[in-house]
């Protein structure tokens, strides 16, 4: 797949890899129905539904979205909501990560509940997406998923959706950061996770790094996974990364730590959670984790830098506590963000084809400077080139812990695509997040 969000499975969500079995890629294109133009908008009030995997052993991967759109409805709410109208979410529907129950969910809200917007998608699957676009109905949450493409009333969060296989020059910086020549990458067989790493491995060899060891056809989820420790260490490699899930990655570390493997500098594409390090923090010391907004520690080292993810984590702590650290309840928060935006981009003559007119129009969108900019005139819906910009974290000792960066600003910024140079050099950062350059949508 390609696509023009660069944030790919890293660190976004634990479990994504796996989540994923059932994910496919529909690109299709659909005519638009203006019916219902202002269904769910009143006087005092606009109700808008959500869909999202609530249910199910993937559960905890997706329905935080819900608390994220939530918190930030409840927060524009109590300032008086927009124009004089109160924001409703009123059907928060579960797809169980069902298919067919995705798409019977996204007619329900459509053709029985009548809402004007949905705010909050987070599924592994997200198969109503055609039917939300050809009733042009704004649609916005985590893009994981090439349905996102479907239509100019589908808005992800980072623009367009996350492409699994596409070029990672942030890896092979990585290595070239911590002097390594010879790296080993693993991942899971199920096809997210292994093109993930395939993306990480052409990298590496674009910018002269030996793959000394790969393993790409690990069954998920991991069990004994000590013969690819000892092809590990009998590579030379120094540089670890990892497509698995955080589980997966956990496993690994405790079996490089029982066979005496050392002096790897170690890159997990999931695991950014802080419930994992609560739990693990002795195997995931020195472990380096790539985000695509700015990460929830960023305060705590830039203060009064980031307004915009202090008020996250203020309400987000107000409202839903346990969902604060969520990258999918962040997800939530950026969806309802560019709703709110449009909304107020529009003022009171409220109707589905002026949001979306509007939201597609914009140039420099930040969450309030949570994420590189979108630029949604330019490639927001399909393939466009861009500048990628993203924030590295890493593990030390119980916090997660932003580094390099540049110019003042959490994110490290590079060409993408990725020019025909030998090594992995960031660009100058320009306007948006941060000090973030932009990206097409």
């Amino acid at each position: 797949m390609k696509g023009t969000s660069r944030r790919t499975v890293r660190g976004t969500m634990a479990g994504l890899a796996a989540a994923l079995v059932i994910s496919s890629c529909s690109n299709a294109t659909t005519s638009v129905s203006t019916a219902g133009n202002s269904d769910g908008v009143s006087s005092h009030s606009i109700v808008v539904g959500s869909i999202s995997s609530q249910s199910g052993p993937i559960s905890a991967d997706f329905a935080p979205i819900v608390d994220g759109v939530q918190a930030y409805f409840n927060m524009v709410n109590a300032e008086g909501g927009v124009n004089g109208r109160k924001l409703e979410l009123k059907y928060k529907l579960d797809d169980a990560s069902s298919p067919s129950q995705d798409v019977d969910q996204a007619r329900a809200l459509v053709d029985q509940y009548h809402v004007f917007a949905v705010v909050g998608v987070a599924t592994p699957l997200f198969s109503g997406a055609s039917y939300l676009a050809s009733h042009n109905v704004p649609t916005f949450g985590y893009p994981i998923q090439t349905q996102w493409t479907s239509g100019k009333s589908l808005f992800g969060t980072t623009g367009s959706y996350v492409a699994f296989d596409s070029p990672q020059p942030e890896a092979a910086f990585l290595a070239a950061q911590a002097h390594a020549t010879t790296a080993a990458v693993l991942a899971y067989s199920i096809s997210q996770s292994s093109q993930a790493c395939q993306g990480i491995i052409s990298s590496m060899k674009q910018f002269g790094f030996k793959v000394g060891f790969k393993d790409l056809s690990i069954p998920a989820p991991a069990g004994d996974l000590s013969a690819d420790v000892t092809h590990i260490r009998d590579s030379g490699a120094t540089f670890l990364a990892s497509c698995m899930d955080v589980d997966g990655d956990i496993r690994l570390a405790q079996q490089l730590q029982q066979a005496g493997v050392t002096g790897l500098t170690q890159y997990w594409l999931n695991g950014y959670d802080q419930s994992y390090l609560e739990s693990y923090a002795s195997l995931m010391q020195g472990v380096y984790f790539l985000i695509g907004n700015v990460p929830f520690e960023a305060p705590q080292y830039h203060p009064n830098q980031y307004p915009g993810m202090e008020q996250y984590l203020t309400t987000m702590n107000k409202y839903f506590p346990k969902s604060v650290y969520s990258e999918v309840a962040l997800n939530g928060w950026i969806a309802a963000d560019q709703f709110v935006t449009g909304l107020r981009a529009i003022g009171t003559d409220v109707t589905r084809s002026r949001l979306v007119a509007a939201i597609n129009k914009e140039t420099n969108f930040t969450a309030g400077g949570i994420i590189p900019a979108v630029n949604w005139t330019r490639g927001g819906h399909s393939f466009a080139p861009a500048p990628i910009c993203d924030a590295f974290v890493q593990v030390q000792g119980t916090k997660f812990v932003p580094v390099f960066g540049s110019s003042g600003s959490v994110f490290t910024c590079f060409n993408w695509p990725t020019p025909s140079v030998t090594t992995p050099t960031t660009i100058p950062l320009q306007a948006g997040a941060g000090g973030a350059a932009s990206r097409s949508g």
